[in-house]
């Protein structure tokens, strides 16, 4: 009769510890699994967005505001070719209200590209083809980036695999403004992805009431895709969301008279003050006074926004409070246009959102009220609501401040619909995702016949935004180059009887200002331009005479 053989205790231990060590190594292998997938398809996903916004920057073909080239790539050539160039320079950069950040950008694209082109001998055609796309393919990269980081902030708040996420993702590639918009080479475009990544690496967490949570029942988790709260990592994440929001600052003065991402931080510390401690309260002077003179990435921005204004403007000067000074307290801005009180509400949001504002509307009030987000105990779900909270009082308190401003546009607000495209996420998944239940699957396919619809009104607005509507300013100056390069720069032979063709061409546009790109598109130094201006009248004083001035 055979007995089971006994095993010594020595054994068992080493037993025990071969299974520690191998769980302990198979869970690091999985871990590190996940992790390499998850990277990979943040690779992916940022590829595809990057082809997908040049495919959408080399499409657009239309015309919407004079300061996608007039702030930007018009400064920029001049920039880097020189006074005498022929880029049309506004009041605007005469007189020091714009800061030089963004132009600087380009200038470096059309010098390379300038480069680029002697280098392979381009002709002509081929050269003003190129200057004309390379910024263009710039900004495609910078929206791309946008979206990714509207993904990545989705992520964050309900999860790395989440339908929501990717929702969210979903909702600003069909997006018909951002197909129209974010290619453009408008400050505000930048600014909305500076603005989306900072909001997505931001330590939401950080401006919570620590000290109350201390014996008092808190379950402090993080949002879902990460668990660490102070970290080396959320250490990073913090200066470089620092750095994106104040390069935000430094990049755009017309829509920053404060900024979104410390309005958040505030509106997060009202919001929790419950009597119990000061340090809700004084949490968001710490936030300012912290975001002025702490961290060294955030004066670094400030330094460098400060120096390259310097070099371009060859004096020390801060646009953003000249800006001020000249549109808000000489009601400068409002010589081009005025509008509604409820501008940014009947027409700001409906323009951005167009398909998906029913949605958004359930988001914003589904993150309002949600019960969590006054929850006494800090759980993943308690602190995901907390942050949609903040996220929903901004993005209707920055227009409501706007909205004080005479002149208002749709743009301003620009920066606030990867946002509301991250708030909407939730109500557009449970619409058209069913759940198991018989009668939610025969409603969810009835429900999935509006998805076609809504695709397609966003298909149609896209492509008659960028190919139908106001695409003259732009093939007008086509054919000024294709003239100008068929009747100038193309000379009879030296056998010819006929005279060589004179090396200049003058073109007059009698057109309200700014009513067509300049040099940016004219690009040949050889094509002389004028047109008529519309300045305001600087030397007037406030009153009657500046109030009945006509520009031309």
């Amino acid at each position: 009769m055979s007995s089971t053989p006994k095993t010594s205790v020595l054994e068992t231990d080493k037993l025990d510890t071969i299974t520690h060590d191998e769980y302990k190594a198979d869970s690091f292998r999985r871990r590190a699994f996940r992790r390499a997938r998850a990277a990979s398809t943040s690779r992916d996903v940022l590829l595809f967005l990057v082809a997908y916004r040049i495919l959408n920057a080399l499409s657009v073909k239309t015309f919407f505001q004079p300061d996608e080239y007039f702030q930007s790539l018009e400064p920029a050539w001049d920039m880097a070719f020189g006074p005498g160039s022929g880029a049309w320079i506004t009041w605007e950069w005469k007189n020091h209200l714009r800061s030089s950040i963004h132009p600087t950008i380009f200038a470096g694209v059309y010098w390379l590209s300038a480069c680029l082109s002697s280098a392979l001998r381009f002709s002509p055609d081929s050269h003003a083809e190129l200057l004309i796309a390379a910024p263009k393919v710039i900004q495609a990269v910078f929206a791309a980036l946008g979206d990714y980081y509207t993904w990545r902030l989705g992520k964050r708040l309900y999860g790395q695999e989440s339908n929501e996420a990717w929702a969210a993702l979903a909702l600003t590639i069909c997006s018909p403004w951002q197909w129209f918009c974010s290619t453009r080479t408008l400050s505000n475009c930048l600014e909305t992805t500076l603005t989306v990544a900072a909001l997505s690496l931001w330590p939401w967490q950080w401006a919570l009431d620590e000290g109350e949570g201390e014996g008092k029942g808190f379950e402090r988790d993080d949002l879902p895709a990460e668990r660490s709260l102070r970290s080396a990592d959320e250490l990073t994440k913090n200066k470089t969301s620092s750095v994106f929001g104040f390069g935000r600052f430094g990049l755009r003065s017309t829509a920053n008279k404060f900024s979104d991402l410390d309005l958040r931080c505030l509106l997060n510390s009202i919001l929790h003050y419950d009597g119990r401690s000061i340090h809700t309260i004084s949490v968001a002077g710490h936030i300012f006074a912290d975001s002025v003179f702490g961290h060294k990435e955030r004066s670094l921005a400030l330094v460098s926004s400060a120096l390259i204004d310097r070099l371009y403007y060859q004096q020390w000067t801060f646009p953003p409070l000249r800006f001020l000074y000249f549109n808000i307290a000489q009601s400068l801005a409002v010589f081009y246009g005025r509008n509604d009180w409820h501008y940014y509400l009947s027409q700001g949001y409906p323009l951005l959102l167009t398909t998906y504002l029913p949605f958004a509307v359930v988001g914003l009030y589904q993150s309002l009220s949600s019960s969590d987000a006054s929850s006494t105990r800090l759980t993943t779900s308690a602190l995901t609501s907390i942050t949609k909270r903040q996220l929903a009082l901004s993005t209707l308190f920055v227009p409501l401040v706007l909205s004080f401003i005479s002149h208002k546009e749709v743009r301003f607000i620009y920066p606030l619909l990867p946002t509301l495209h991250v708030l909407a996420a939730p109500p557009v998944t449970k619409y058209f995702l069913p759940s198991s239940s018989s009668y939610h699957l025969n409603l969810g396919q009835r429900r999935h016949l509006l998805l076609p619809l809504i695709l397609v009104v966003n298909l149609t607005i896209a492509f008659l935004g960028t190919t139908s509507h106001q695409p003259a300013p732009l093939s007008v100056l086509t054919y000024i180059r294709a003239q100008y390069t068929a009747n100038r720069l193309s000379q009879p032979p030296p056998n010819s009887l006929l005279p060589p063709a004179p090396s200049t061409m003058t073109v007059g546009f009698l057109t309200p200002c700014h009513s067509t790109p300049w040099r940016s598109h004219l690009v040949h130094q050889g094509i002389s331009a004028w047109a008529l201006s519309c300045e305001p009248p600087l030397h007037l004083a406030p009153g009657k005479a500046r109030a009945d001035y006509l520009d031309e």
